[in-house]
């Protein structure tokens, strides 16, 4: 009994010597971890030195810089990726932001900037969004884009002012580009196609009909008649309206 009872405590013993040993161990390793990492994170062989940018077009790299907002002289690990790629993206006109490391001590940002795809138009001023209805800012230049009219750039217009860009996109690729939708009524909607006639959209908007249009107006032109409107607000027909 007695003997039974000293094995039991020698091997209790040897099992706390072990864990001694492994406990020793792990405090040894996270010492020498804590001490890497201190060397690692202040050596200057990894302090940022350079900072490129690539993907910009009508950007330039200093403002691009600017709002990445990097601090120079700190260490690449230091620096955190995300954190530096939202706040480029808070920026209306960055789509997208990827920030990598280049070692030993170079940062690259890649950007995707977000293209003007039409115009709002609030009074005599016009401005850029994308095909995605994102407001870029106002346009310095203007271009040959289609015109969205009756919103300006007020907030609470924002799902309006995507679904005047969806019915311009659709269009588009249709074959029949709209020169302006006007959006301004809460009932209907009114494109105006570049080469022919006025297109009247309601909340459906029945967009699948759009294939018909083409056919409609080759139509019209054969037998000389010219179209005045195309009414689109209705299911299964499109009603044609002539001069």
């Amino acid at each position: 009994m007695r003997l039974a009872k000293r094995k039991v405590l020698i091997s209790h013993r040897r099992k706390d010597r072990r864990g001694i040993k492994y406990l020793t161990l792990l405090i040894l390793l996270t010492s020498v971890g804590v001490v890497i990492a201190w060397f690692v994170l202040t050596i200057p062989y990894f302090c940022i030195t350079r900072v490129e940018v690539r993907g910009e077009e009508r950007l330039s790299k200093e403002v691009i810089l600017k709002w990445a907002a990097i601090p120079r002289q700190s260490s690449i690990f230091r620096v955190n990726l995300k954190d530096v790629s939202e706040r480029i993206i808070l920026a209306s006109k960055i789509k997208k932001a990827e920030i990598r490391r280049v070692f030993p001590s170079t940062l690259l940002i890649l950007i995707q900037e977000r293209s003007p795809f039409a115009y709002l138009r609030k009074g005599s001023r016009f401005w850029e969004i994308d095909e995605e209805g994102v407001v870029i800012g106002e346009a310095v230049e203007k271009q040959h884009l289609p015109l969205i009219t009756g919103a300006g750039v007020s907030p609470d217009k924002a799902q309006r002012i995507e679904m005047g860009v969806k019915i311009l996109a659709n269009f588009q690729k249709s074959g029949l580009p709209l020169s302006r939708i006007d959006i301004i009524n809460r009932n209907y909607l009114v494109g105006y196609l570049e080469k022919g006639p006025r297109v009247y959209l309601g909340e459906d908007h029945h967009l699948g009909y759009l294939s018909y249009l083409p056919l409609i107006l080759q139509d019209a032109k054969r037998v000389d008649r010219r179209v005045k409107y195309l009414d689109l607000r209705f299911d299964k027909q499109v009603v044609v309206g002539y001069e």
